[in-house]
Formats: C-alpha cells, sequence, structure tokens
C-alpha cells in the first residue's frame, strides 16, 4: 500500500499557507465521519510522487504522521488554474465496516468488431461512482468490448460487479458505443458557388452599365440631330 508521509500544521490561514508553500510544503486536512479534522502538512515533492503513483483517486493511501496512521483516499486536490501548481490536499479517513462513494476511472479492453470495420469508440463516460466498503473499492473498472458491433453499446446495467460494490446511475446509462466516424464537410461545392456568385455579379453589373451607356448615347445623338432654337433678339 502506497504511503505518505505527513506533519501537523500549527499554522493555519492564507499567509501561513503561502509560506509553506514557498517551503516546498502543501498544506492539507485529514477529516472523516466521527474524526475531528487534523491540519497537517505534506512535501510536495512527496506528494507529486504519490498522486504519479495513484492507479486511480479511489486508491487507499497510508498518510503517517507520527505514530498514528490514517487510511484515506485522495478527496480534493486543489491546484493553480494557472501554473497547475498543488495548493491544498483534502484527505477522508476511510473506517472498516463503512461504505464509501468514490468515482472509478474506465478502462476499456478488447478489440471491438466495429472498429476492425472502421468504427470508432465513442466514451459517453469515463469514470463511474460505486459505494462499497474499503476492501472493495476496484482501482478500474473493465469494460470489454470485443463483442461490439459498430451501434452496439454497453450499459451501467451490463457491468458485472461481483456483488462487491454497486454503481450509482441509471441500469439504462451507456458507457461506451461504437460509432462511425464522421464524415468531413465537402467545402469545395460550397466554394465553387460562391466563387460563381461572385464572378456572376460583376457580369450583371457590366451589362446594366452597357445599356446605360448605349441609352446615353442615343440620347445625345437624337440631341445632336435636332435643329437648335435661333434665339430672338
Amino acid at each position: 500500500m502506497l504511503e505518505l508521509l505527513a506533519k501537523k500544521r500549527e499554522e493555519t490561514g492564507k499567509n501561513k499557507s503561502k509560506k509553506l508553500r514557498k517551503d516546498g510544503w502543501i498544506p492539507g486536512v485529514i477529516y472523516g465521519h466521527g474524526e475531528n479534522p487534523v491540519n497537517i502538512k505534506v512535501e510536495e515533492k512527496d506528494l507529486i510522487k504519490i498522486i504519479h503513483s495513484l492507479p486511480s483517486e479511489a486508491t487507499v493511501v497510508n498518510v503517517k504522521m507520527g505514530k498514528k496512521v490514517y487510511p484515506v483516499i485522495f478527496q480534493e486536490v486543489t491546484r493553480d488554474i494557472l501554473t497547475d501548481r498543488l495548493l491544498h490536499i483534502d484527505f477522508r479517513i476511510i473506517h472498516k465496516g463503512e461504505k464509501l462513494r468514490v468515482k472509478v476511472p474506465i478502462e476499456v479492453v478488447g478489440e471491438s468488431k466495429g472498429v476492425k470495420e472502421g468504427g470508432i469508440v465513442d466514451f459517453v463516460v469515463r469514470e463511474l461512482e460505486v459505494s462499497c466498503l474499503p476492501k472493495d473499492i476496484p482501482e478500474k473498472i473493465a469494460v470489454d468490448i470485443t463483442d461490439l458491433d459498430i451501434g452496439d453499446s454497453i450499459h451501467i446495467g451490463d457491468i458485472d460487479t461481483e456483488g462487491k460494490f454497486s454503481i450509482e446511475g441509471n441500469a439504462e446509462q451507456p458507457i461506451v458505443t461504437i460509432v462511425l466516424p464522421k464524415k468531413l464537410e465537402v467545402a469545395a461545392p460550397v466554394e465553387e458557388e460562391i466563387a460563381e456568385e461572385e464572378i456572376a455579379e460583376p457580369e450583371v453589373i457590366s451589362k446594366e452599365k452597357e445599356e446605360e451607356e448605349k441609352k446615353e448615347g442615343e440620347a445625345k445623338g437624337k440631341e445632336e440631330k435636332e435643329p437648335k432654337e435661333e434665339k430672338k433678339n
């Protein structure tokens, strides 16, 4: 089981937490049902190593603080939205015999018949919320798509939990579906149509201008042919 060393944190508040992070520590808290919250701090490098080692967020980790050991799961990880640096960590204590609700990632296994025929795997959801005892928390939920043809799906109700956990949600909710890839829209005809419109418009304008010039020319010629009236003194 993964282990993480922690120290009790006496310093609280925004400025104190900022200083801790500057010194290479990440502030956090451990809490659970019937437990008083405990403010802790863990070394940033150790926390990053643990996070990268986790098969899933539902993995149980032993947080050691002095002689006391807390079996916990990651409840919440807060990061800086700009730098993605860790800012705060919340651990939830798990108790033997107490059921938990945790999110577990989905892993697709097998090669679908539909994929071999040109289809693709469409993930409707990538994780499921399960309820179970701590010892039965699955690191991931395997979904076998081998027998799926194009248009076929696997639903929540199709998952075999072996009685160890229950999955929250509608049994008819699809998890993955094999679909045909969307065909790319051909833009060429549209471009040709636009091009034709752009060509046609100047032609119309040109014809109108030609007619106007013709009328003006006829009017001018008529005017020249007509005798001018002599001015009377």
